[in-house]
């Protein structure tokens, strides 16, 4: 995968994930009042913002995505034709694929673990209370997409042309469930040839090139990673890219 290309895939769709949730879908709420049943109140917005922590590129700028099993940190603001409103002493109720995982006075802001499916929030405050409103019940549902976790290799190269000598070669990870590049193993292949990572990083792949041999000017090398993460065997991605020896 192109590494421009995969920035910018991520960055979209984080961008798409921002807007959705915070700007032109403001999560509308389903307020219930005394007297009007199953009224949707256009007045009731709720703003929420949520993050996983999970592992990307220091200059990675799209959404973070969570994978299988990663933490969410998510909050929330509700307001009131267009005014915050306060709710510090309203009951707050959090469900996950409709089960209640937390609960409590005022609790705007919560930490769960991504499901291994879909992330079905729901924020519902069964009994909100001011001077406008008795006992009203105001709840909304948002969907967290789950991503895999994905690989680029950068080949900083361009037209995908490398010279004679020295070339160096980085795997970049995205979305593995993990805290340092040491908790993944990564296994480098040239032209179907096991290769090292460099003596002190393993991400980073020099292939020195000659004029003699398989790998001679006019020909083409084929450079493939794959990466997997040594605290779950299950999660993993791979990639493969190929170049011209000029």
């Amino acid at each position: 995968m192109n590494f421009s290309n995969f920035i910018k895939k991520y960055i979209l769709i984080g961008l798409a994930i921002f807007i959705l949730n915070q700007i032109i879908l403001p999560a509308k709420a389903q307020v219930a009042i005394p007297g009007l049943s199953n009224l949707t109140n256009p007045n009731f917005d709720f703003l929420i913002s949520w993050k996983a922590i999970n592992y990307v590129p220091a200059d990675y700028k799209g959404k973070i995505l969570p994978s299988k099993n990663s933490t969410i940190q998510i909050s929330f603001d509700v307001l009131d034709s267009g005014k915050f409103i306060n709710i510090s002493k309203q009951q707050v109720e959090w469900y996950l694929n409709d089960n209640l995982i937390k609960s409590g006075v005022g609790l705007k802001s919560i930490t769960f673990t991504a499901s291994t499916n879909s992330n079905v929030i729901e924020i519902l405050i069964p009994n909100y209370t001011d001077s406008k409103y008795s006992a009203a019940q105001i709840n909304t549902i948002i969907t967290i997409p789950i991503a895999s976790p994905e690989i680029v290799i950068k080949a900083p190269y361009p037209n995908k042309n490398i010279t004679i000598g020295d070339n160096l070669f980085q795997v970049l990870p995205y979305f593995f469930n993990i805290n340092t590049l040491n908790q993944l193993k990564v296994d480098w292949e040239v032209d179907g040839v096991k290769n090292s990572g460099t003596a002190d990083r393993q991400d980073i792949l020099n292939l020195t090139t000659t004029s003699q041999g398989q790998a001679a000017t006019g020909t083409n090398v084929g450079i493939k990673a794959f990466v997997q993460n040594l605290t779950n065997q299950f999660e993993f991605a791979q990639n493969y890219i190929n170049l011209n020896i000029k």
